[in-house]
């Protein structure tokens, strides 16, 4: 399978292509540049053009997988677009995989991390994640402390601008994750004037957490499922855990469009469409008992299905 090829079945695919996968790293030194390529296209196309089916879905998450430090740039400025045309190259990745992957090519120089961060028109969880990642690769030793420190104080001046503003979650966490304890009172400050949108979690969350990593610095907690904050792995393995690429998905959408054949017809009349999830919060407990986060568990399923049916 030649690079064409490669980039045709990770752009219209119905199933996880894995097939094109394999072949990618198995001609790794082509493949590089021809994704960084399909990134620079992307990012130089019309919003319209945007629209189009394309393959960066995968591209962000093999060159995750691959540690591939040249595109960690082209990819800081794919996460730097606004929310509505990042969803078009990477949704799914936003909520579940974005930080690992700029984690895992982070080239040393933290500040196109920055520039996403403080960047207001940028997706606001893509800021969020952003900032973990600024502490992950902080903890591995490749920002000072001192340095991540020094910006996370200045992104508490400029968000006070944003108040609500989903980045705030990544602010504290990123607080919490390297430990540290001096900004507890701008923390505090944080969540007592609700910046920290209540809904998401509490002052005590922080310091449970804060806690946990002063006591055992870099302890990791991979019996808690929120915590997710290790490099993006082996592009199949990953995946294929995905609800949309997985089985059950198959299953469940044979089972639907059977269903469906079989209901009798209603006329637009006589009933109305109901989501069943209509007053459910992104960060309310996922109503199918998971234990979860909405935005982590269902409305993600949802997401990333509805884009793999779109671009099928």
């Amino acid at each position: 399978m030649d690079i064409a090829q490669i980039l045709d079945e990770l752009t219209n695919y119905k199933k996880l292509p894995a097939e094109a996968i394999r072949a990618a790293e198995a001609d790794r030194p082509a493949a590089v540049p021809a994704f960084l390529e399909a990134i620079e296209h992307f990012l130089a196309a019309s919003t319209a053009q945007r629209e189009e089916p394309n393959p960066l879905f995968f591209i962000f998450h093999l060159l995750g997988s691959w540690r591939e430090k040249s595109a960690y740039r082209p990819l800081a400025r794919l996460l730097a677009l606004p929310r509505d045309e990042v969803e078009l190259a990477i949704e799914g990745a936003i909520p579940e995989t974005v930080h690992r992957v700029m984690a895992a090519v982070f080239d040393g120089d933290p500040q196109p991390l920055y520039d996403v961060i403080l960047n207001e028109h940028a997706e606001e969880f893509v800021r969020s994640r952003m900032l973990e990642t600024v502490a992950m690769v902080t903890l591995r030793g490749d920002i000072a402390r001192e340095e991540a420190a020094r910006f996370l104080h200045v992104c508490f001046a400029k968000l006070q601008a944003e108040p609500g503003c989903f980045a705030w979650n990544g602010w504290q966490s990123a607080v919490a994750m390297l430990g540290l304890e001096e900004m507890t009172p701008l923390a505090k400050q944080a969540f007592d004037q609700k910046w920290v949108d209540p809904s998401w979690l509490s002052f005590k969350h922080f310091l449970d957490d804060l806690r946990l990593a002063v006591e055992q610095p870099g302890a990791r907690r991979d019996c808690d499922p929120e915590y997710e904050y290790t490099l993006f792995g082996d592009t199949i393995e990953e995946l294929s855990t995905w609800y949309c690429f997985s089985p059950k998905y198959e299953e469940d959408k044979r089972r639907a469009a059977a269903a469906a054949a079989k209901a009798p017809r209603w006329d637009a009349v006589q009933a109305q469409a109901i989501n069943p999830f209509k007053n459910v919060g992104r960060n309310d407990p996922c109503p199918c008992g998971s234990g979860r986060k909405f935005k982590k568990c269902c409305l993600n399923k949802e997401q990333i299905a509805t884009s793999g049916d779109q671009a099928a």
